[in-house]
C-alpha cells in the first residue's frame, strides 16, 4: 500500500491532515450544490465538471474495478513479501486521504478533461493524465513496493478516467470517479488495518 516518503512532526502531520479532509468537504459541498441546481434547473455547467446523472450501474463498474486493483495491489505486495515495509497510519490520515481524493478527482477526471472529448486525444490525455497522477504521489521506482505502489496507481488512473467516459455513463458525470476514489482510500486504509499497520492511539 503507497506510504509517505517524508517524516514530519506529529502535530504537522495533523493539521496538514485537517486541513486536507476540510478542503475535500467544501469541494465536495460546492459541486453538490451546483449537481443539485442543475437537476432543478437543466442547463450547461456553470462550473463544476461533471455535475450530472451517473447510472448505478456505472458507478459499480467504476468501484468494483477499483476493488479488484486494490486486491491485486495487495496480492502483489505478499507475493513479493514487501507488506513489512508499510508505514503506520492513524485515523486522520484517512481523512487526508478521503479530500486528497475529492480534490484530486476534480483536478483529474474533471477540470483537465472536457466533457466532451473523445476519439485520440481523449486516449492521450487518459495515458499523460494517469502518467503524471502516478508521478505526484511520490512513489521510490527503486523499491519494488514503490514500483507496485506507481504501477497500480497509473491502473486505478486509467479506471477512473474510463468511469467518466465509458458508455455506461451516458452524460460523463464525474460522480463514479469521486466514489470510486474514495472507496480506494478506504480499502487501502481497511487493508492497512487488516494487516496491523493502523496505529489509533497517534
Amino acid at each position: 500500500m503507497p506510504s509517505r516518503l517524508a517524516n514530519p512532526s506529529p502535530l504537522f502531520r495533523l493539521i496538514t491532515d485537517i486541513v486536507y479532509l476540510l478542503i475535500g468537504l467544501g469541494v465536495a459541498y460546492a459541486w453538490f450544490s451546483e449537481y443539485r441546481k442543475r437537476q432543478r434547473n437543466p442547463g450547461p455547467e456553470l462550473f463544476w465538471p461533471g455535475t450530472t446523472r451517473a447510472p448505478i450501474s456505472g458507478i459499480l463498474i467504476t468501484v468494483s474495478g477499483i476493488l479488484l486493483l486494490t486486491v491485486a495491489e495487495t496480492c502483489a505486495e505478499i507475493h513479493f513479501q514487501v507488506t513489512a515495509n508499510q508505514s503506520i497510519s492513524n485515523l486522520h490520515i484517512l481523512g487526508a486521504t478521503l479530500g486528497a481524493a475529492i480534490v484530486e478527482e476534480m483536478v483529474f477526471r474533471g477540470f483537465a478533461v472536457p466533457s466532451q472529448l473523445r476519439g485520440i486525444k481523449l486516449l492521450g490525455l487518459i495515458i499523460i493524465g494517469s502518467l503524471i497522477f502516478s508521478a505526484i504521489h511520490g512513489f521510490d521506482f527503486s523499491t519494488i513496493q514503490g514500483r507496485i505502489s506507481l504501477i497500480t496507481t497509473f491502473f486505478i488512473s486509467v479506471w477512473l478516467y474510463l468511469g467518466r467516459y465509458s458508455p455506461l455513463n451516458p452524460e460523463r458525470s464525474i460522480l463514479p470517479c469521486l466514489i470510486g476514489h474514495v472507496v480506494r482510500n478506504v480499502a487501502v486504509f481497511g487493508v492497512k488495518w487488516a494487516q496491523g499497520f493502523v496505529d489509533f492511539n497517534s
